[in-house]
């Protein structure tokens, strides 16, 4: 069965800083030969993640390239500001617009509003609150009973869906509950998998309670091992697989492989697939982020070229296309889509991160994703 596509990555919550610091490798990938064929793409679905509003024609520009999908972040902090009242005005707005650009929807379920923080006992305010999640079984209800909002609004007959008839209908059925939980910057006040296994256990019984065919991913694990607060993706898996809690409670496991080379990155994703292999029951394997920029500040492990980010690209992105039924691929999102407005980037690397510039001028990096992608279908 296909899966409907959510909206790339980490798009931005008021003032939230997704910062990203990737361990350097000099290692290589071997290259596939020039006009080398890759494999049939089959049902892997290809995203991007936008990092900034889209422009009218943007949808056929990512159309061309091969692109199905964008990651949207649905914010729990933002829709439910004020405890009680649901405020949809910014996800509707971003949904429009890529559904009217032809383009499904991954949505990225994240962040606690100010309140729920600090019923849990934290001390913080407004976006210092986003990154605390729900400690406790009543703000675990409520992120469960917002999930299950997000289902009835975007999900088959949602109220959004009927309240634009001009739209072409196309509900989420895939979502992925937090981002980046085994990294503590991301799971205030730090990664837990037995907190993480408390928080999507509730969640996942509310959202299939309103679609039983819904799918459910757990958030992306950050790669790197570049921090001591982190806790390595295949441990942290192992965790929940050990957890009567969750059993059956997510059907795909999506990882974040940055690495500051593609064999790196490559390495993170069979380190999990191995995992699930090892230990699961046939959950798909999504890559949610994956990325490189074309310039920036020197010496960050992801800052490159626009000649290597492309080549980097071009790795990945031909090994999952060839490898996505081997794999039990479900999908891979490239961050990001199009570069960064100055003074508005979401970590140190991302302003020059897009397959496209701020004016909108393809790199690269573009031409090479549609390339191997027209080579896989």
């Amino acid at each position: 069965m296909r899966r409907s596509p959510w909206i790339g990555g980490a798009v931005a919550v008021a003032a939230v800083t997704f910062t990203v610091a990737a361990a350097a490798s000099g290692e290589r990938a071997a290259e596939p030969a020039a006009g080398a064929a890759v494999a049939a793409k089959d049902d892997l679905v290809v995203g991007v993640i936008p990092q900034r509003p889209l422009e009218a024609g943007e949808g056929f520009a990512m159309r061309r390239a091969g692109i199905d999908s964008t990651r949207v972040l649905i914010s729990w902090a933002e829709v439910e500001a004020n405890r009680g009242e649901y405020d949809w005005s910014r996800p509707d707005a971003l949904i429009q617009d890529v559904s009217a650009e032809g383009l499904e929807v991954l949505p990225l379920l994240f962040g606690s509003p100010a309140w729920a923080a600090q019923a849990d006992g934290h001390v913080c305010f407004g976006a210092g609150c986003i990154a605390f999640a729900p400690a406790s079984t009543e703000t675990r209800t409520e992120f469960a009973d917002f999930a299950a909002a997000v289902v009835q609004r975007y999900g088959p007959d949602g109220a959004f869906w009927s309240q634009h008839p001009s739209i072409p209908a196309r509900p989420m059925r895939v979502w992925q509950v937090w981002s980046e939980q085994n990294l503590d910057a991301f799971f205030r006040p730090q990664a837990d998998p037995d907190a993480y296994a408390e928080l999507l256990a509730p969640a996942a019984e509310k959202i299939r309670n309103e679609d039983p065919e819904a799918e459910i991913l757990i958030g992306g694990m950050f790669g790197p091992r570049d921090r001591p607060t982190l806790i390595k993706a295949t441990r942290y898996l192992r965790a929940l697989y050990h957890d009567d809690r969750v059993a059956g409670s997510f059907d795909g496991v999506a990882v974040h492989p940055y690495s500051g080379s593609a064999l790196g990155s490559l390495a993170q994703v069979r380190a999990v697939l191995r995992t699930i292999r090892r230990r699961g029951s046939g959950e798909e394997l999504w890559v949610t982020e994956i990325g490189w920029a074309s310039g920036g500040r020197p010496g960050q492990p992801l800052v490159k070229d626009k000649r290597k980010q492309a080549r980097l690209l071009r790795r990945t992105f031909s090994r999952f296309a060839a490898k996505d039924g081997r794999w039990n691929l479900g999908g891979a999102f490239w961050y990001a889509w199009r570069d960064s407005v100055r003074g508005e980037p979401v970590c140190a690397w991302c302003p020059r991160a897009g397959l496209i510039s701020r004016s909108g001028h393809k790199k690269p990096a573009y031409r090479a994703l549609r390339r191997v992608l027209a080579g896989a279908r």
